[in-house]
């Protein structure tokens, strides 16, 4: 149990304390803990433990890479009081240092929170992750790369090039893009603030990769939507009703999903107004 007495629904053996962390005044949906007591170090050892845990079982690559100095940052921050912004830019600095993707980190951050009990990382945390992996991370990429590094979602000339590929093995094989092949549609809310837009596109990369983590060609238009080109497969209708839903939850925007036409001049067409 925490030093003020509260609890971690993610730390085996605790119960959930989720209602009495909501009352707090840190990091909306994460409250203070306590009246600015601080925590012992068992607390943030304890909740750093079932941190780890949940990341390892939610996909983390390398366990020996997880823990840096900036983990214990942010767990200190939350058994204290709450305010995790500023650790999580810490944290997405090392993690952009040590090599590790966007989505690795923000599916990291997620964990934490399941741990938390508190549900999606807010906003404010998502942008702050964001902040500092740009920062350390941005740097290192290659200008020559058609995947964007913040999302992990490809350019749209990149897309057109793979719908290209796509009419041009249909023509080879004998058959039609019309019955292989989708258009995904995410549209993204218009936000003025830089850093909430990050945010939201981040979450959009996330959910898509999520929806389709196969071989399916995932991009970002900007200022435009994400869009996505997918196979036909039995399972398609599910993991598009399941992004449709978390979008909607997420961010209040629709997705669509769009045949293609029969000839390629045609979906060139399609693509290029879906984009702006």
């Amino acid at each position: 149990m925490r030093s003020d007495g509260k609890s971690w629904s993610g730390v085996p053996g605790i119960a959930d304390g989720g209602a009495a962390r909501r009352r707090g005044s840190g990091t909306p949906g994460l409250a203070a803990a306590g009246s600015g007591a601080g925590c012992e170090p068992t607390d943030a050892s304890r909740l750093r433990a079932a941190w780890r845990r949940q990341s390892l079982s939610a996909g983390w690559l390398a366990e020996d890479d997880w823990w840096t100095a900036a983990v214990d940052a942010v767990a200190a921050a939350a058994c204290r009081d709450g305010s995790l912004r500023h650790a999580c830019a810490m944290l997405g600095r090392a993690r952009a240092r040590a090599g590790v993707g966007i989505t690795e980190a923000l599916t990291d951050v997620a964990a934490l929170f399941r741990v938390l009990g508190e549900g999606t990382p807010p906003l404010e945390v998502l942008a702050a992750l964001a902040e500092g992996w740009a920062d350390a991370g941005l740097a290192r990429m290659s200008d020559a790369t058609c995947e964007d590094p913040l999302t992990g979602l490809v350019s749209l000339a990149y897309l057109r090039t793979r719908l290209g590929e796509v009419y041009r093995e249909a023509r080879q094989r004998g058959t039609c893009p019309e019955a292989t092949h989708r258009l995904v549609v995410v549209e993204l809310p218009r936000r003025g603030d830089p850093w909430r837009r990050i945010a939201l596109v981040i979450l959009v990369g996330h959910d898509l990769r999520a929806a389709f983590p196969g071989g399916d060609t995932l991009s970002l238009g900007r200022p435009g939507p994400a869009i996505a080109l997918v196979q036909v497969t039995d399972e398609l209708t599910l993991r598009f009703t399941r992004l449709r839903r978390a979008i909607r939850a997420a961010l209040g925007t629709e997705v669509r999903m769009i045949r293609l036409p029969a000839r390629q001049e045609d979906a060139e067409e399609l693509l290029a107004g879906l984009a702006h």
